[in-house]
């Protein structure tokens, strides 16, 4: 049964036990709601009243009785108000509250939510989006109508109908401390091009949205929520700055506009206030910009209006004014009846009141609540809230709007892997400063490793200055945060003073990097004092994200300002960035001289110890060499070798796939090394088997026998019964004694990764790894379409009585599918390369961390398992007694071979990276000599590197 029966059925017997006279043929499922809509003429005056008032409610759990819920319960039922408004709430509790609230209802209630940035705004499981501000940085208007579109769909799946936005205000004051960074821009201009997108997004869904805060509540710096703010902008100024959004909106068919609490004298000579003023929402809201749609107030309960005059004579003042929705009046049921004796005694005349009721029906039509359409959905909110497709528009959306406003010394993105000690300063005066950014900290941490933090959000002296620049001296970046809530009762749009100071004096200190990421307000008073400047104009977790990408170059930068900060730092500036696709490039001044290194190659190919090779060489990010010589086979139509040809890497395998999941499972604690194989298979306990753990396994040390021919033993045929061989044979030795290469230790692991994870290893090492890392010509069991770009391994004239060719050239990982821990994995030098610069970054790769640091350096270093033994865990080590990597890698350094001709070796104290792919067992694998070829391509590089 689907979870919307569950909850119908429930509702149901909910319903009919608990409101059996009330509402028992109203249930949660929309299409047994029935309202017809009412005639004004059938309505009594008090209904009329009624359905002009918008109160409070949340979607937190009401108890019942309690006084909330009986509050409630009064408005709705007795004195049928028309609307409600909604806050905070979790999406459960929205729907089951909505659907309570309708079922106490004569006429279905006008539901409408302040969802600037969508419904995450409020509410966990909903999309979030960034500021108005930030949707403008990106440039993109579809943005804002996407951002509508998708706002709206959620909000008419939960039964909102009205969506209290765009903010149509310019921000022309930075000093603003309610609007800033709510405002798309401080450009007329951009704020109606964008408004306009956003206002179709929401009503191409048949969703009502409202622009606010008429006439415009960007040239001030003071919160209407405390205080009444008095726009000082003459006639003119006022038509061609903040009307002209609100005209664009009206002639874009905006349904609803919200009246702000603003005193405009050039308006309005009176100093009414404009949710008080007829000259203003009926004189220029309706006669000059000839809005025909329905005037909402703003909250009646804020400070700019409760500080100065009573409710009820508030709610009366705005009604006279031609407001038609009363919004959150601090007594509703006070106001319903201040309203109906001002009627009664001539002050306001019926016909106004129908007029404005008129209005709210026909809205209330318009949204589907007269046709059972505007009703939650649980169906719907299920397929649309927060959807994948959703979040990623929203991710993508902020992902652009990221803006470097100066770069002086070229730092961004950050290169984590060349930090050795970074310094994270947290600067806000706001509550919660931790939380907004416990994210974006945690990412700084895990990125970066070595990272000395101060949170600091209070005020600063001298000698509180000093000791901080004394604690971040040392550092090679010093990254700063700053955090600045743009939110009611806050008063402030910039940073304290005393940590500018502290910005001054750090700069005049120190020679190091400074990064500034604003988030929230953009505005400081001063740009002098960081090298580099990125703002997200905003705070929400999907900003905080961005931010962090935008960093460390996981994603391009290309926001450009919507606004002017200062002269220099004005619309339309935004440095780019592109996305790191590479830790490597091409080094144009090549100054290594490889001829005598090549010339070993070409003449293991003239001598047929392999017809080609694939060669890769690096040093830090420069690329020395990146090439194919020679050819697939000996044939003369094969084809040539290159960079994209893919190879079969045999036993690196074990390095590139079992290594990489057994570090990730050590690190989500799945896994220990120390742990012992008998805890994944009971009956391995055996004389010394009970004492051999994974690390043995890893070193080879295990004393489980080296290679089995399964593939000739006709009563094993499958995986599981080559698992089951290996754990019912006896050791060879005692575990930790002695080596011996072991293909079973490996396969042995697979299985345990299996176990331990409960999941497919394939998947595991795809999604893990290859993927995460952008290794694209990585994978087992390779598809047909590839096979030009394979190269063919051996004739195979014992087992399979062909050429080996797109296949696994391993028969025992062939006979197991063709996916082992042991063998079977496919890859060229590129993807290799990109795997090896990982560990030589210490887990970091393109600025994202995949290892911890800790866990690279253990898993290269040589663990001495047995005594003297070059192994470390699944990676070898140079060994002094003539490797087969050459005489010049230093101690710091590990590689692997790989039985079909490969190998990749690289010294960590170095930065070297050497990549030789053969295929030296075509067409048979008699042939001697890749041992020797390899140890002097190996020196003749590295000596040339190394001079």
């Amino acid at each position: 049964m689907s979870l919307g029966k569950i909850i119908f059925f429930i509702s149901l017997i909910f319903f009919t036990y608990a409101f059996p006279k009330e509402s028992s043929a109203v249930l949660y499922n929309s299409t047994i709601l029935d309202y017809k809509k009412p005639k004004l003429s059938n309505m009594t005056l008090d209904e009329k009243i009624a359905q002009m008032i918008m109160v409070r409610v949340s979607g937190k759990f009401y108890n019942n009785p309690s006084y909330s819920y009986d509050s409630i319960k009064e408005l709705i039922q007795d004195y049928k108000v028309g609307g409600i408004i909604m806050f905070y709430a979790d999406i459960h509790g929205a729907f089951h509250n909505i659907n309570l609230f309708q079922s106490w209802a004569d006429i279905p209630l006008l539901v409408g939510s302040d969802y600037e940035r969508g419904l995450g705004q409020w509410m966990d499981g909903g999309t979030l989006f960034p500021s108005n501000m930030a949707i403008a940085a990106t440039r993109v208007e579809k943005n804002a109508y996407k951002q509508g579109e998708i706002i709206a769909k959620e909000a008419k799946s939960l039964g909102v109908h009205a969506v209290f936005a765009p903010v149509l205000d310019i921000n022309n004051n930075p000093n603003n401390p309610i609007i800033n960074l709510r405002s798309y821009s401080d450009s007329p201009d951009i704020v109606s091009k964008f408004g306009v997108s956003f206002i179709e997004g929401i009503q191409d869904q048949g969703v009502i949205a409202c622009a606010k805060h008429f006439p415009g509540h960007g040239d001030t710096d003071i919160d209407s929520h405390t205080s009444l703010p008095t726009i000082h902008v003459d006639k003119k100024t006022l038509y061609e700055n903040e009307l002209f959004p609100f005209k664009a909106a009206v002639n874009n068919n905006v349904k609803m506009i919200m009246a702000g609490h603003l005193i405009v004298p050039s308006l309005d000579p009176s100093h009414k206030p404009t949710t008080h003023s007829e000259r203003i929402l009926t004189g220029v809201l309706r006669k000059d910009l000839g809005f025909k749609g329905i005037v909402i107030t703003d909250a009646m309960e804020m400070g700019a209006l409760s500080s100065n005059i009573s409710n009820d004579e508030s709610v009366i003042r705005t009604i006279e004014a031609g407001s038609d929705i009363v919004l959150l009046p601090i007594d509703a049921i006070s106001s319903i009846k201040a309203i109906k004796r001002a009627v009664k005694d001539g002050r306001i005349s019926e016909k106004r009141i129908d007029k404005s009721v008129e209005r709210i029906l026909k809205a209330k039509e318009d949204v589907g609540l007269f046709n059972k359409q505007g009703f939650p959905d649980w169906s719907n909110i299920e397929k649309l809230v927060g959807s994948s497709e959703h979040k990623r528009y929203a991710k993508k959306i902020t992902a652009e709007s990221i803006t470097l406003v100066k770069d002086d010394k070229k730092t961004i993105p950050l290169k984590p892997e060349k930090i050795n000690k970074l310094s994270y300063i947290v600067l806000s005066t706001d509550d919660n400063t931790k939380d907004y950014l416990k994210k974006f900290s945690r990412d700084i941490v895990r990125t970066v490793n070595n990272v000395n933090e101060v949170f600091i959000n209070y005020k600063l002296d001298q000698y509180l200055i000093d000791k901080i620049i004394d604690k971040v001296y040392d550092s090679d970046i010093i990254l700063i945060s700053s955090l600045v809530r743009i939110s009611m009762n806050k008063g402030i749009s910039t940073i304290d003073p005393s940590h500018l100071n502290f910005l001054k004096k750090l700069k005049e200190k120190t020679d190091k990097p400074i990064v500034l990421v604003s988030f929230g307000s953009p505005y400081m008073d001063s740009y002098d004092y960081f090298d580099a400047y990125i703002t997200t104009y905003g705070y929400g977790p999907v900003s905080v994200k961005a931010a962090a990408d935008a960093i460390f170059g996981r994603e391009k930068i290309s926001g450009k300002l919507p606004i002017d900060l200062n002269k220099t730092h004005n619309k339309g500036v935004g440095l780019k960035r592109l996305k790191r696709l590479s830790e490597f490039k091409i080094n144009k001044n090549n100054k290594y001289k490889l001829d005598f290194a090549f010339a070993v190659i070409d003449s293991a190919i003239q001598n047929k110890i392999f017809p080609g090779a694939q060669i890769f060489i690096s040093k830090g990010e420069d690329i020395i060499a990146h090439k194919g010589i020679g050819t697939y086979t000996y044939e003369q139509s094969s084809s040539r070798v290159d960079t994209s040809s893919i190879y079969d890497i045999a036993s690196i395998t074990k390095a590139m796939s079992t290594v990489p999941i057994v570090m990730k499972l050590v690190e989500k604690k799945r896994l220990s090394i120390s742990s012992y194989v008998s805890e994944y298979y009971p009956d391995f306990i055996r004389g010394y088997k009970k004492d051999v753990k994974i690390k043995h396994l890893l070193t080879h040390s295990s004393g489980i026998k080296g290679y089995i021919q399964y593939f000739k033993i006709t009563q094993i045929n499958t995986e599981d019964e080559v698992i089951e061989d290996i754990i019912n044979r006896d050791l060879e030795f005692k575990p930790g004694s002695k080596f011996e290469y072991s293909d079973l230790g490996f396969i042995l692991l697979k299985d345990i990764i299996e176990k331990a994870n409960r999941s497919d290893f394939e998947n595991l090492t795809s999604r893990w790894i290859y993927r995460s890392l952008g290794m694209s010509n990585t994978y087992f069991n390779p598809e047909s379409y590839l096979k030009d770009r394979l190269v063919p391994t051996e004739y195979d004239s014992n087992y399979r009585k062909k050429m080996v060719h797109g296949v696994v050239h391993d028969e025992n990982a062939f006979m197991i599918g063709g996916v082992s821990g042991h063998a079977g994995l496919f890859s060229n030098a590129w993807d290799i390369a990109i795997f090896t610069k990982l560990f030589l970054n210490d887990g970091v790769w393109l600025g994202k961390r995949h290892f911890n640091k800790s866990t690279i350096r253990k898993f290269i270093r040589n663990q001495n398992m047995p005594k003297g033994s070059d192994m470390a865990l699944g990676w070898d080590t140079p060994s002094p007694y003539g490797s087969s990597a050459g005489d010049y890698f230093s101690n710091n350094s590990f590689g692997h071979l790989g039985f079909t001709g490969t190998s990749v070796w690289a010294d960590k104290e170095k930065e070297i990276i050497i990549i030789m792919l053969t295929n030296r067992v075509h067409p048979s694998r008699e042939k001697k000599g890749i041992y020797g070829i390899r140890r002097e391509f190996y020196n003749r590089v590295m000596k040339e590197i190394l001079n």
